[in-house]
């Protein structure tokens, strides 16, 4: 069983899952980065992005890339929402507040999903399920090679905003300081809008993309928040570039664990490495390159 195709197999699935880790990490790290918000709610940004896009495949027949679009859009604009009516009121006060003020987001947008939704587990049905092939030895279906590929597509275009436009030096600018940023006459409400927006757009597009593999449900974004901020962590908080090399890592790491010895383990690693981490190295493992406010 323990065969080279084996590892591969655990690469490949590894590399899936941490693509995935890697958009929703992003996005929670360009808001702690920028904004210097701690939000617990970006798990549930996900997990609506994922009903979204079910709706958007399911009921109007779009197909899967568009459905993405759709949910990422409808996600932005509640990202945007939430800034505007909960977080820039409490902004500059302790940080405490707008922790508790996105469990308490967390917890509405979780019971909001199960009226509208209901319990019932539910995943995106495509026509790239039925499409399989092989690549070195590692048989895979169409949906999930798109996962990465579509990931990759999504952190370039974020690098290109992020390093070659105004919206992007303006973010910068802001996560640098906020005061001589708005001396240069940069609006850091709008650039606070603009990082809810961009950062729930992405947990969005994660969403959609592991909603057509794995099953989306209410409370699924409380373990994805949680392997996030896990990210976040080990790449070096409010650095974007980290938690790239970090969300990879996690996500073959934590599909060798399963591999190896066993699911029940996978998550105990993550953590552990969590602790470790804080432990001895606070700054982050991947904590290379230049962070949003040294860029």
């Amino acid at each position: 069983m323990y065969t080279l195709d084996f590892a591969m197999m655990l690469v490949v699935n590894g590399l899936i899952t941490g693509s995935v880790y890697v958009l929703v990490a992003m996005g929670l790290t360009l808001i702690f980065g920028i904004l210097h918000v701690v939000n617990f709610a970006h798990g549930e940004f996900y997990m609506l992005g994922g009903f979204v896009g079910l709706l958007a495949a399911s009921v109007l027949g779009l197909p899967i890339l568009v459905a993405m679009f759709v949910a990422m859009i409808a996600i932005a604009a509640l990202g945007m929402m939430s800034e505007r009516l909960i977080f820039r009121p409490i902004r500059g006060r302790d940080p405490t507040d707008s922790i508790i003020s996105s469990f308490g987001l967390a917890v509405a947008l979780q019971n909001a999903a199960l009226v509208v939704f209901g319990p019932q587990p539910q995943i995106i049905r495509t026509e790239l399920s039925s499409f399989t092939f092989s690549l070195g030895g590692v048989f895979m279906t169409g949906q999930r090679a798109m996962i990465p590929v579509v990931a990759v597509v999504m952190v370039l275009v974020f690098y290109v905003v992020l390093q070659f436009t105004w919206m992007g030096r303006a973010l910068r600018a802001v996560a640098q300081h906020p005061t001589v940023a708005t001396l240069s006459g940069i609006d850091v409400n709008r650039v606070a809008l603009a990082t809810f927006a961009i950062g729930a757009a992405l947990a969005a597009g994660a969403g959609v993309l592991m909603s057509t593999v794995f099953m989306i449900h209410p409370t699924v974004g409380n373990m994805i928040a949680l392997k996030a901020f896990t990210v976040v962590i080990l790449g070096g908080m409010g650095n974007v570039y980290g938690a790239v090399a970090a969300g990879l890592f996690l996500g073959v790491v934590e599909s060798f664990v399963s591999g190896y010895i066993g699911n029940e383990a996978r998550d105990i690693v993550g953590f552990a490495m969590v602790i470790l981490v804080l432990m001895l190295m606070p700054g982050g493992i991947f904590n290379f390159g230049k962070s949003l406010d040294r860029a």
